[in-house]
């Protein structure tokens, strides 16, 4: 029994933090971490390059010379449009695998269409949306 008693004790030569718990705390943070600079260096990335196509201006605005009058659904998902090309009115037929132009349309037709707007909607941004819709609902 005095053997038993002599022993020390475990618990006070136990370190109280864990080596191997903090670092792999860290290593899991250190990968946390480079996953995101990886993907915001993947979307910096990809917004440079949109803006190398030119798709941040030109290419998502709507032309002005070419205007869609009128579209009549003649069955289900086929169409008979009016189309202003420039000066010239074209009738066409819309259908899921192709487009036909059916005639073309003199001067007399374009006393029925009414005036295309030759300004772009204006495009609103983001906070302007957001500021409205918080005005409306607090009304």
């Amino acid at each position: 029994m005095a053997a038993e008693e002599a022993a020390p004790a475990a618990s006070v030569t136990t370190p109280v933090v864990d080596l191997a718990q903090t670092a792999t705390l860290a290593f899991t943070l250190i990968k946390v971490f480079g996953a995101l600079l990886l993907t915001v260096g993947i979307m910096l990335l990809l917004v440079i390059w949109l803006k190398k196509l030119g798709l941040n201006r030109a290419g998502l605005r709507q032309g002005t010379l070419i205007n869609i009058i009128d579209t009549k659904m003649i069955a289900p998902k086929k169409y008979v449009a009016v189309v202003q090309i420039a000066e010239e009115m074209l009738a066409i037929g819309i259908t899921e695998q192709q487009i036909t132009m059916l005639t073309r349309l003199d001067s007399s037709v374009a006393s029925f269409v009414p005036p295309q707007k030759t300004e772009q909607p204006h495009l609103s941004s983001f906070s302007t949306l957001l500021t409205k819709t918080l005005k409306r609902g607090g009304q």
